[in-house]
């Protein structure tokens, strides 16, 4: 099935070959009133998406790059001939889990029919080939509006908003939200450029369907992860002085973005010695090899055949923010480095050299396809997958049917498709399902209630606060191990069932009762923010319905429950409603959704 979707990717050699190498309170709060938004096709845009890892590499200009994608024909992973309509419909029930899955949100009972009728295949070719906003050219229309036209960070957060609120590229926005879970950069300090982070965003959404091999080293090259995880400037040893290349990335890069610290089986499970404990894939040599093989690169705007600016230049300079690293190689490290599984890198190597071995060595590794593709089915489907679902994403990853590893277009339609995430059963598997995070549920609102402002875009920065806002806010996690463990088993039933459950982890006393809170705002004022950059809610299709309880609750069931709304909370919605007055419509929708977004079985996907 995936080989259908699938256009014919170049292989990761021939990539290398052409470029060488919930939960809280009120709906306003302190932040910026915006003005106008730019939704442009991108391309190639920001950092990373020259890749520029060959022997004397340079970094194209952003401009250039767009140009050369736009007439290559759109993003990695578009293309490729469409599949036929859907000759036997899926169920409605189904279609709406499919889009919870895939998006954020089903905006309507007509978009849920039309996937329907379309099909799932058909749906996703028509997502992979669909093109998507730059959150760089968001931030440079926006910056008008401030003293000296300076870009904020609250603009690199409202684009991300403005995607997932306004975007078609429905898959690709959801996508990215995953792989900035898995890529983790953080603004919680904060210290990382607008330009940085919006770069960051262009250049994982450009990915987001690529292949894998691409995607990390486009994350390893990218200032912003430079920045965050201390690559940028890391430079070669100096005995004399006691000092070694910087160990953060390279630490990371392996536990968290690749392989993870024990090795895999292709489902999931541990692998273990003779004693029955767990194989480390890596130990602290094999850090420092990676370490020094990372050594030696700085901001890819800069003139690499002076020394002098490995270190001396203004970090305030924007271009220096949106393309990817480059190599001095007079502060690579010179000897050999020991990477994974015993490789030796011989010394004497280029840096780009180094940094082409010591990829390729992570990306072929075998634990990336299960450590990868589990979490991707825990961010989009559910929490605890089987070992045989995680085996057969897995499978696809190493191979998708044409001898291409990392393909994430195959992958993404393997983790979609698969029956274990289908059928109208799901509400009835007892390990099946997943808490929305506190995000998604706000944006599955704001998408279903057709949320528009006055000028068109948004003021959502600030939602991380656990006493005040979600607890949750995308570019705010609080470290590079983003809000949540993968791993994380809260105390009782779930732990002693052996169950994880991530989005727990961010779960407390009072983040349930901050939600309650910031929910009540949300829909007694029926909006979010103020000024003309003020969200206002739509429920004018709800409030047609509310004077029969039975068909209102029934539209809710579909649009926020995928129609698998236990019998409890239906009774209980149902008797509310209709203890309502019949003239009050809007009372009513607005009281119908507070239970909605407080009701377990809306919380928890299924």
């Amino acid at each position: 099935m995936q080989t259908q979707l699938a256009p014919q990717p170049q292989s990761p050699d021939a990539i290398h070959a052409s470029q060488d190498v919930h939960q809280e309170s009120h709906a306003t709060g302190n932040v910026t009133v915006a003005l106008l938004a730019l939704a442009s096709t991108m391309a190639a845009c920001g950092g990373g998406g020259g890749g520029g890892t060959g022997e004397g590499a340079g970094v194209s200009p952003v401009g250039a790059n767009e140009e050369l994608l736009q007439s290559l024909g759109g993003l990695p992973g578009s293309g490729g001939n469409p599949p036929p309509l859907a000759a036997t419909p899926a169920s409605r029930k189904d279609a709406a889990r499919f889009l919870t899955q895939a998006t954020f949100g089903a905006r309507s009972v007509a978009e849920i029919d039309e996937l329907r009728s379309k099909g799932y295949e058909r749906w996703l070719w028509e997502q992979f080939n669909q093109p998507t906003m730059s959150h760089l050219s968001y931030i440079a229309a926006q910056r008008t509006r401030e003293q000296e036209s300076r870009a904020t960070e609250e603009m690199s957060y409202e684009a991300i908003w403005q995607q997932w609120l306004k975007g078609e590229d429905l898959l690709r926005a959801r996508v990215s939200w995953a792989l900035l879970q898995f890529f983790v950069i953080s603004n919680i300090a904060p210290d990382i450029r607008p330009h940085a982070m919006s770069s960051y965003m262009d250049m994982l959404n450009k990915n987001a369907f690529g292949n894998f091999r691409q995607l990390l080293e486009d994350v390893t090259l990218h200032p912003a992860m430079g920045y965050y995880l201390n690559m940028l400037e890391s430079e070669k040893e100096d005995p004399k002085q006691g000092t070694h290349p910087n160990e953060n990335y390279a630490r990371e890069v392996l536990q968290l973005f690749s392989i993870g610290l024990v090795k895999l089986n292709m489902d999931g499970s541990t692998q273990t010695n003779a004693q029955g404990q767990p194989i480390a894939t890596y130990d602290e040599a094999v850090v420092k090899g990676f370490a020094q093989a990372f050594s030696g690169w700085s901001y890819g705007g800069l003139d690499n055949t002076k020394n002098n600016l490995f270190h001396d230049h203004d970090d305030n300079e924007e271009g220096l923010w949106i393309v990817p690293m480059k190599p001095w190689a007079a502060f690579h490290s010179p000897g050999a480095k020991t990477l994974l599984d015993g490789r030796v890198l011989p010394a004497g190597q280029s840096p780009q050299q180094d940094m082409k071995d010591a990829l390729d060595t992570i990306f072929n590794h075998p634990n990336v396809p299960p450590f990868f593709c589990r979490q991707m089915i825990q961010r989009l489907v559910t929490s605890n997958p089987s070992g045989d679902y995680i085996r057969r994403v897995a499978t696809v990853f190493a191979n998708n049917g044409n001898g291409v590893r990392g393909d994430l277009r195959a992958v993404f339609s393997a983790i979609l498709l698969d029956p274990e995430a289908r059928g109208d059963n799901a509400a009835t598997r007892p390990r099946f399902g997943k808490q929305r995070e506190p995000v998604v549920r706000f944006a599955s609102f704001l998408r279903a209630l057709g949320a528009k402002s006055k000028n068109g875009i948004n003021n959502i920065h600030y939602l991380d606060s656990a006493d005040d806002a979600l607890g949750q806010s995308p570019m705010l996690a609080p470290s590079v191990f983003n809000f949540y463990s993968p791993n994380y088993r809260p105390a009782g039933p779930a732990a002693q069932a052996g169950l994880v459950a991530p989005e727990f982890q961010i779960t407390s006393e009072t983040t349930v009762v901050g939600s309650l809170n910031f929910f009540s705002s949300l829909f007694s004022s029926m909006g979010y923010g103020w000024g003309d950059s003020r969200l206002e809610l739509d429920a004018s299709s709800l409030s047609a319905l509310a004077g029969d309880p039975a068909a209102l609750v029934s539209r809710i069931d579909l649009l926020f429950f995928c129609e698998q709304m236990s019998t409890a909370t239906r009774d209980r919605m149902t008797r509310m409603v209709s203890s309502m007055s019949a003239n009050n419509k809007q009372e009513r929708v607005k009281a119908a959704l507070l239970l909605t977004a407080m009701s377990a079985d809306f919380v928890i996907q299924k």
